[in-house]
């Protein structure tokens, strides 16, 4: 993949004051930090409107251990995203706009929405479908398995209503229609003639399932100790599976389980995720696998319409007061897999253990990940990792070396 290096002297200045963050979006940092240029922050006098326009510049580094990677042993230009948030009275809209390498751009979330009160609000546009482990399904900078069969960081087309205090966490969505693929940042079901331009033909142009009138329902619980908290929940989703071939509908469902657990420096979190699609396809189209796209900067691929995943992650803080800007140190270890119901079907295994860097306005995390019939990871070769692994690579684990450095504002 042909990419652009960009920033190389602002990194190589600012490496040793590197920070990281759980995923791609932007930290949480205490709203007392004041963020650097080209920063743009206003609040009218009687505080009813505002306005914030930040954002992030990031390079990354791969060193990958197979024969077919094009990214290895250079810093290249990864993404530059703008996030804008802007506020009149109990309105407010939030959107983060990516332009990724490769010439891609994506939309994460983007919605307006209305507060009816401290604890409850509505939201209207591309709002993330509520299900699973959140924000992110993993600690790492390197998504795994739940983020590629959908259940990480996904937006849709439609509404959600949240309701969150200090004990328990309420979330439903309604979404007539999923992202068009072209604006995806979060890979979802889709048909071959919208995901053509990074489909494989051979194998893939019969595909045309899409979901329609999706329903998400997410609930957690939060338990809290002196020195300790608990989140346990429950998640669920539904929808029709629209087949533009056959013009009929099939249905696809999901349920989760998930928990966080925090102690001291120490969190632990993980779910389980059953799914299952029952596509109606046409004759001679086979109902084991239905295709996953995005925007193309990971090529559509091949998913078990019939799985289960789990997942769980460790991560340590190291609070670092005596080095100047470096303010924290978390070390991970991030492990996923996927349990596929099709007999001969071998499972998918991520494995990644790394460390995140927290020193505004420079973050950065370094990730070391195994993977095995994973596509993304070189795995299964002919993309056939998330269902038959039938390929050259399959069922061989494969290593890649990951360094991500970005400058937040």
């Amino acid at each position: 993949m042909k990419k652009t290096v960009i920033c190389l002297g602002l990194i190589f200045n600012s490496f040793a004051a590197l920070a990281a963050e759980p995923g791609p979006a932007a930290p949480d940092v205490p709203s007392e930090v004041k963020k650097p240029f080209p920063h743009i922050s206003w609040r009218s006098d009687d505080g009813d409107s505002s306005l914030d326009i930040g954002g992030a510049l990031r390079t990354n580094y791969r060193d990958e251990h197979w024969k077919t990677t094009e990214n290895n042993g250079r810093f290249l230009f990864d993404t530059f995203r703008l996030d804008v948030k802007a506020t009149y009275k109990k309105a407010y809209g939030d959107i983060g706009y990516w332009f990724q390498d490769d010439g891609k751009h994506s939309v994460d979330h983007g919605y307006v929405g209305y507060r009816f009160d401290s604890a409850s609000n509505l939201q209207l546009g591309a709002p993330f479908k509520p299900f699973g482990l959140e924000p992110y399904p993993q600690f790492g900078w390197s998504y795994h398995i739940p983020f590629f069969m959908g259940y990480g960081v996904s937006a849709g087309t439609g509404l959600k209503y949240s309701y969150k205090d200090k004990d328990w966490d309420l979330q439903l969505g309604y979404f007539p229609r999923m992202l068009p693929s072209d604006l995806r940042y979060s890979p979802e079901i889709g048909r071959y003639a919208d995901l053509d331009n990074n489909a494989v033909a051979i194998t893939q142009s019969r595909q045309d399932n899409e979901k329609r009138n999706q329903i998400n329902a997410r609930v957690a619980r939060t338990f809290r100790g002196s020195d300790w908290s608990t989140e346990i929940g429950a998640s669920l989703a539904a929808s029709q599976l629209y087949n533009a071939t056959t013009d009929d509908n099939g249905s696809y469902w999901a349920a989760g389980v998930h928990g966080i657990f925090n102690k001291g420096p120490w969190s632990v979190t993980g779910q389980a995720i059953r799914y299952e699609y029952d596509p109606k396809n046409p004759t001679g189209v086979s109902d084991d696998s239905v295709l996953m796209g995005g925007n193309g900067l990971t090529p559509a691929y091949l998913i078990a319409a019939k799985a289960t995943l789990a997942s769980v992650n460790v991560g340590y803080d190291i609070y670092t007061p005596a080095l100047g800007q470096l303010k924290k140190i978390k070390l991970y270890n991030d492990y996923s897999r996927m349990m596929k119901d099709k007999s001969g079907w071998d499972d998918s295994q991520m494995f990644t253990v790394g460390a995140q860097f927290i020193a505004m306005p420079i973050m950065a995390w370094v990730d070391f990940t195994w993977a095995k019939n994973a596509n993304p990871f070189g795995g299964s070769e002919n993309g056939t990792g998330w269902t038959s692994t039938s390929s050259s690579g399959s069922n061989e684990w494969y290593y890649r070396t990951n360094v991500n450095i970005g400058y937040y504002f």
